[in-house]
């Protein structure tokens, strides 16, 4: 019996692939490490936001069994967003399986297994990047490709303008930042967010986070509050200020240059993410284009196989279908140093 026969064996159905690389540990990024992208799967590859112009209100109290008050219909309006697709394609050649007689046995079986798995693992991890590129241009308000194509403005989905940024003149040792933070940051995101939220967390570059440590009031913060045990040790990856936890963002230089040479958070700014509100972060996974997955909920990741010609060997693919956005993007900041 042909080697290659091994792979018509279940183990390797896209079914049972699928169910493999979803059992992998998936490796968040520290966006997706905060838990605030609320998941889904979804049967089609066109999710939609629905906008409302109606805001939360108080409601008056009325008279038990009696009517209660009523509202003037809000302003509905569905938008469309297209779930963008991300695939990978390797092989097995038949001379990497040769020596595996396929006589059923579940030695057999896990020695190709683990060759398939092993190619797919690497794969598997760039998808997961990928989904971090994804949610950091979320949380920025533009969606790009690696290669920078801007996939999803939306700011312009949402018919709004891009909030201005937010300068904490940190280049200026008399500036209060912590009454900067408040009143120009908290408040005025809060007017636009207009729902209650838990929190605010700021993803930094590492010359804003730096400034912002070094910073004379922001110092003179800590020595009053914590002591100056701490302004004595290394800079922190994370720290509490003013109301907003701030987060060194880490960018490697390879991961860096894989996106054409600039940091998924640029060295000079920082981004705000607000927490705690419900779908005001959201990550939609299609299913993948296969007939048999065809109108199914989607999954975070997808494996198949199928033949070269003249068997050759075996085509390899694992792909993704998720779209991240910011459901209410008015809400986004960006902030600066100077």
């Amino acid at each position: 019996m042909p080697a290659m026969d091994i792979f018509n064996d279940d183990g390797f159905s896209c079914q049972s692939m699928t169910a493999k690389v979803n059992k992998e540990p998936f490796r968040p990024g520290q966006i997706g490490a905060l838990g605030v992208f609320e998941e889904d799967g979804v049967t089609t590859t066109i999710v939609s936001v629905e906008e409302r112009n109606g805001k939360l209100s108080l409601i008056e109290p009325s008279e038990r069994g009696g009517p209660g008050e009523t509202t003037d219909d809000e302003d509905r309006n569905l938008i469309p967003f297209e779930i963008d697709h991300y695939q990978r394609d390797d092989a097995i050649k038949a001379d990497e399986v040769q020596n595996v007689r396929a006589f059923g046995t579940e030695g057999d079986l896990e020695t190709v297994d683990n060759r398939v798995m092993t190619k797919l693992r690497r794969h598997l991890g760039d998808l997961d990047m990928t989904l971090e590129h994804q949610r950091v241009g979320a949380i920025k308000g533009i969606v790009t490709s690696k290669s920078g194509k801007v996939l999803h403005n939306l700011y312009d989905r949402f018919g709004i303008a891009v909030p201005a940024p937010v300068s904490l003149e940190l280049d200026v040792d008399t500036t209060e930042v912590d009454k900067v933070i408040k009143n120009d940051v908290i408040f005025s995101l809060e007017d636009d967010l207009d729902v209650p939220y838990t929190g605010i967390h700021a993803m930094c570059g590492r010359d804003f986070i730096t400034a912002l440590w070094a910073h004379k009031r922001v110092r003179e913060t800590f020595l009053n509050h914590v002591g100056a045990e701490t302004l004595r040790g290394v800079m922190p990856d994370k720290f509490d200020f003013g109301g907003i936890t701030w987060e060194r963002y880490k960018t490697g230089a390879k991961a860096t240059a894989d996106a054409g040479g600039s940091p998924y958070i640029a060295n000079d700014e920082a981004r705000l993410i607000v927490t705690g509100v419900p779908e005001l972060f959201i990550t939609r996974f299609a299913p993948a284009d296969y007939e048999e997955t065809v109108n199914t909920i989607g999954l975070p990741r997808y494996a198949n196989q199928y033949p070269m010609p003249n068997n050759k060997g075996r085509n390899l693919e694992v792909q993704s279908n998720p779209i991240s956005i910011c459901t209410q993007p008015k809400a986004l900041r960006r902030l600066t140093l100077t």
